[in-house]
């Protein structure tokens, strides 16, 4: 219990900055802020725009344009953190790096195993060390005012997105609806894990 608070308050140290009001964020005039947030990226059928619980008009932000602006940069920060989560799952089920990853502990990365049941193999050290990289990542990775939420000015794996065009649109649909599938893809796996007993991926059996 002790080494799951010890993680949990690394982690929650590291991310307190992503959802943190940020006075550089408020009142961001921009052509970006024209545009109806109902008719903005990511609002897709069948679900259309949803805001069951308003907050885009009830947030801590300032204005609606403001408060969809923060909440999209924390959905897409989160899709992709999920997505690399959810291909990080499924590639340790069939393959680990070489070598130590604690020589003092004596663990290698072979003996870590896949899924939640890291969190008690994983030495405490490792986490924190996650935990700053995480953080350092957060105060020094921003947001570029009056661009897109989730531009960093560090592009798309080599390309950039500023002249909104159809197919630069249609990629970044893509990306948030890939995103938003891979949120309940890795909650799913947990999910999954723990009613299995701790068995990663116990749904793929019917594959094999």
């Amino acid at each position: 219990m002790t080494r799951l608070t010890a993680v949990a308050a690394c982690a929650m140290v590291a991310s307190a900055a992503a959802f943190a009001p940020s006075m550089e964020r408020a009142s961001a005039a921009s052509a970006l802020n024209a545009k109806a947030v109902d008719k903005e990226i990511g609002v897709l059928p069948p679900m259309g725009f949803f805001d069951p619980l308003g907050l885009l008009k009830s947030g801590p932000y300032g204005s609606v344009e403001d408060n969809f602006r923060h909440y999209r940069g924390v959905e897409v920060k989160h899709g992709r953190i999920a997505m690399a989560a959810t291909l990080g799952t499924l590639v340790q089920q069939t393959s680990h790096f070489e070598g130590y990853l604690s020589p003092s502990a004596n663990l290698k990365f072979e003996d870590v195993p896949n899924g939640l049941a890291a969190l008690k193999v994983v030495p405490v050290e490792g986490w924190c060390q996650m935990a700053v990289l995480i953080g350092a990542h957060e105060l020094f990775v921003k947001q570029r005012e009056g661009r897109a939420p989730g531009d960093f000015g560090t592009g798309y794996f080599g390309f950039t997105m500023d002249d909104q065009s159809s197919k630069q649109l249609r990629a970044l649909n893509v990306e948030i609806q890939n995103g938003r599938l891979a949120m309940l893809g890795i909650l799913g796996m947990w999910a999954s894990e723990i009613v299995h007993n701790g068995e990663v991926l116990a749904e793929t059996k019917i594959f094999g």
